[in-house]
């Protein structure tokens, strides 16, 4: 399903959307999580996308959340190879990830601008951990509110179904490289808004402030 991104206005904002091509779906964001690999866990790759239309049957009229796609592997040439593809495959501009480390430097020396992957900090690094995502996943999981939607083939239940409250107690997220890639995804859906102002609009705002 080739995605392609595209931008729209009304008013003063600027929206982005995302349209599959071959189905037709429309989703408002899509965010791609990058996890390094720890320890003998693979390292793991999330991507999630919310749908565009609010579903008006549940309260509040959320919009619900679904695992596009996922990869693992211990190797780092095939996780780089995979973020390439999934970047082109759905028009992502960046990655949500790590890269302050030694191994994404390494990872990532080559001279080929194309074959590049530039990773976006996730949102709020130093508050999210395992019991937020734990919660969040609760959250959009639970019985009569269900908006967050894993697939049939999808490996992350069994990840968080392996979590115990002396994991979630002890550990770091980083420790555990789906629930990673997973809740960089979901916090940046979770605590940030699509919705931008456009340049034109800042522009008249900083000289409305000037005068």
């Amino acid at each position: 399903m080739p995605i392609k991104r595209k931008m729209y206005h009304e008013g003063r904002l600027k929206f982005e959307r995302f349209e599959d091509l071959n189905s037709g779906l429309i989703y408002r964001r899509i965010y791609c999580g990058f996890a390094w690999p720890f320890s003998t866990m693979p390292g793991f790759i999330c991507v999630l996308g919310e749908d565009y239309t609010p579903d008006h049957e549940l309260q509040f009229s959320p919009r619900h959340m679904r695992v596009l796609a996922e990869y693992e592997s211990s190797n780092l040439e095939k996780l780089h190879r995979r973020c390439c593809w999934i970047r082109d495959k759905f028009d992502l501009n960046q990655i949500i990830g790590i890269d302050d480390t030694p191994i994404y430097k390494i990872w990532n020396q080559s001279p080929e601008p194309d074959t590049k992957i530039y990773f976006s900090a996730p949102y709020n690094l130093e508050k999210i951990d395992l019991n937020l995502i734990s919660q969040l996943v609760r959250r959009h999981t639970e019985r009569g509110y269900k908006t967050l939607h894993f697939g049939d083939q999808s490996r992350l239940p069994a990840y968080l179904s392996g979590l115990t409250a002396d994991k979630i107690k002890e550990n770091k997220i980083q420790d555990y490289p789906p629930i990673a890639a997973l809740g960089f995804c979901l916090s940046q859906m979770e605590f940030t808004t699509p919705v931008k102002s456009t340049d034109n609009w800042k522009r008249r705002n900083r000289s409305v402030m000037a005068i």
